[in-house]
C-alpha cells in the first residue's frame, strides 16, 4: 500500500466505526431485520464483547462483556461521551443458517466465525470443507451488503437531517434508561 493509499484509507476510517454503531442502532430501534440487495432477508443482533473507542484518541475506550452489554449503563454513557463501536460480536441469521462472529471496525475483518445450520447433514470431509467455504463467502456477502446499505444512507444528502437525529434520539433514550437503572440500584 502506498503512502497516498494509506492516507486515503485513514481519512475514511471513521466510516467503519460509524457503520458498526449504526448497525447496533438499527438492531435496537428497528429489530435488526434487513432486506439486502442481492442477498435477501437477514436478521442481525449485536451479541457480546463490545469495544468502544473515540477516533484518534487511544486514551478514551470502553470494553463490555457479558450481562447484556448493549443494555448496560456503561454502554449508554460511552455512546453519550462520543465513543463509537470499534469491535463487536454479532449474530446474523439467514434462513436456517446462523453465524456468530466478531467484526472489527479497524479492518472490517470477521473473526471467530461459528456457523449453526440445523439442516446440515453429516457429510464427507471434502464436502464439509466446501460447505464451510461457501458459508464463509455467504457471510462476507451479507456483511458487505450491510455495509453497502449503510454507505448508501451515509453518503445521502439527507444523512444529517434524518439519520443523525434518530441516532441522537437513540443515545438519549439509552442514557435515560441507564439513569433509571442506576437510580433503582
Amino acid at each position: 500500500m502506498s503512502n497516498d493509499e494509506l492516507a486515503f484509507a485513514l481519512e475514511r476510517s471513521f466510516l467503519a466505526y460509524e457503520f458498526l454503531t449504526w448497525l447496533w442502532f438499527r438492531c435496537e430501534v428497528e429489530g435488526g431485520n434487513f432486506d439486502l440487495d442481492g442477498v435477501g432477508s437477514v436478521g442481525v443482533a449485536v451479541d457480546d464483547g463490545l469495544s468502544l473507542a473515540r477516533l484518534q484518541d487511544d486514551e478514551l475506550k470502553a470494553s463490555l462483556r457479558g450481562g447484556n452489554p448493549t443494555g448496560r449503563p456503561e454502554a449508554a454513557n460511552a455512546l453519550a461521551a462520543g465513543l463509537l463501536l470499534k469491535k463487536a460480536r454479532l449474530v446474523v441469521a439467514k434462513g436456517s443458517r446462523e453465524w456468530s462472529f466478531g467484526l472489527d471496525a479497524e479492518t472490517l475483518d470477521l473473526s471467530g466465525v461459528k456457523v449453526v445450520d440445523p439442516q446440515a447433514e453429516e457429510e464427507e470431509p471434502e464436502d464439509a470443507l466446501a460447505d464451510k467455504l461457501s458459508s464463509a463467502e455467504e457471510l462476507r456477502e451479507i456483511v458487505d451488503g450491510l455495509f453497502r446499505e449503510f454507505l448508501a444512507l451515509r453518503l445521502d444528502d439527507e444523512w444529517e437531517a434524518l439519520e443523525v437525529g434518530r441516532l441522537r434520539d437513540w443515545v438519549r433514550t439509552k442514557l435515560e434508561r441507564a439513569w433509571q437503572v442506576v437510580g433503582t440500584a
